[in-house]
């Protein structure tokens, strides 16, 4: 007796069913035993984010802001005048919209960045120091004045590797202590100009790096 159509049909069908699922699970356990990827257009192959470090949500004990042993320094470039410093990129760096004295600063989760102001170009016709043309050793002895400090303690000459001769100050608290050094360059061919530097977010380590870093290029 033939077998009814409905039977000749389902046998066949699980043949294909069996060959199907076989497939499937062999190309699921190879696939087990490789590293998962997503390709995209033009070959690109996505692994997932590399792993990184948070850094911490607020600046350390000692008020600086914390920065890797192995961090990596880059080189920033003024965007008003044409000076250039090197940094860690582990900081987050930025200016502020239509600021004369190209000011940069550092953002950094639980901190003010107006109070994180690093490096300006102090332009001494538009601050009303004219009398410190030419002498930057005295605004540097003076600068402490119109800021919250009792006095100096001492103002050093020195010259960065880049060949810039600046002044390291060091200050007085309240408390008669000298806490961080602030640095004043002189700017080549530009006696009004001069390069401001804190300290205060640093420690003493990166703070020289960047310093010995500061270059300014010459204009025609």
């Amino acid at each position: 007796m033939d077998s009814p159509p409905t039977s000749r049909m389902l046998i066949p069908a699980l043949v294909i069913s069996a060959v199907l699922f076989a497939g499937a699970f062999m190309a699921f356990t190879s696939s087990q035993s490789q590293p998962g990827t997503i390709v995209l257009p033009g070959g690109i192959t996505y692994l997932g984010p590399t792993p990184t470090t948070k850094p911490p949500a607020a600046l350390v004990t000692d008020g600086k802001i914390p920065v890797p042993a192995d961090a990596k320094w880059a080189e920033r470039n003024g965007a008003l005048f044409p000076y250039s410093f090197s940094y860690p990129e582990t900081l987050s760096l930025g200016v502020f919209p239509d600021d004369p004295f190209d000011a940069v600063t550092v953002f950094y989760p639980g901190t003010d960045s107006n109070a994180n102001i690093f490096f300006r170009v102090d332009t001494l016709t538009k601050l009303n120091k004219k009398q410190f043309i030419g002498k930057p050793s005295e605004y540097a002895n003076a600068w402490w004045k119109e800021y919250a400090w009792k006095g100096v303690a001492s103002v050093t000459a020195f010259t960065n590797s880049r060949g810039l001769s600046g002044y390291r100050a060091k200050y007085k608290n309240e408390q008669g202590v000298t806490p961080y050094d602030h640095v004043f360059f002189e700017v080549p061919g530009s006696p009004d100009l001069i390069i401001w530097l804190s300290g205060k977010i640093f420690t003493p380590e990166t703070f020289d790096r960047l310093v010995d870093s500061v270059s300014w290029k010459k204009t025609k």
